[in-house]
């Protein structure tokens, strides 16, 4: 935002409500979780799927998680159930998919 407060970048004036790893600022971010939701979101395609977010205690952003971050949290958690996640602290750093794009990499926190 400049100083009276209007965005100077696309980012700032359509903010997504998503986290993204540019969103991480290039620094380990050390956060807990609060609970799972899963909510049915809008594709690309215009077609609806079944996606699970993980909302973490004080943070403006949530997480659309995948299998792999899935599989960390678990190992994390010491557990498959997702009602086992709340009150587990990750710490999610900048990684890279497999494909070679941002993503966002789950450690024990």
């Amino acid at each position: 935002m400049d100083a009276r407060g209007n965005p100077t970048t696309v980012s700032e004036l359509f903010p997504s409500q998503w986290l993204q790893a540019a969103d991480l600022g290039g620094r380990p971010v050390r956060v807990v979780i609060e609970r799972v939701d899963f909510e049915e979101l809008r594709q690309r395609d215009g077609t609806r799927e079944r996606k699970a977010i993980v909302t973490f205690e004080k943070a403006h952003k949530r997480l659309i998680w995948n299998k792999t971050q899935a599989h960390a949290i678990l190992t994390i958690a010491g557990s498959e159930r997702f009602a086992d996640w709340p009150g587990v602290a990750v710490v999610l750093t900048e990684g890279r998919a497999p494909n070679g794009r941002p993503t966002i990499t789950i450690e024990r926190g």
